[in-house]
């Protein structure tokens, strides 16, 4: 299986430790869950943006029609 090294000071490594004992998880589970579920959220934020420009995009000429300038 594939490998990362990450460099973490004391202090971060302090709190990463205490929250893996916290959940009843080994250190590397905890990081492993944290960055995976990091990466999911982020992907789905990005698709969710690029959803709703679109939606926006799409109903811009008609939003303008309905509320002229001055009446934003």
């Amino acid at each position: 299986m594939p490998v990362i090294t990450i460099e973490f000071t004391e202090e971060e490594l302090a709190e990463l430790r205490a929250e893996a004992k916290e959940r009843g998880v080994a250190i590397k589970r905890l990081a492993h869950d944290i960055l995976a579920e990091d990466v999911v959220r982020r992907r789905l934020k990005e698709r969710f943006v690029e959803g709703a420009v679109k939606y926006a995009l799409e109903y811009k000429a008609e939003f303008g029609q309905e509320f002229p300038e001055g009446l934003r």
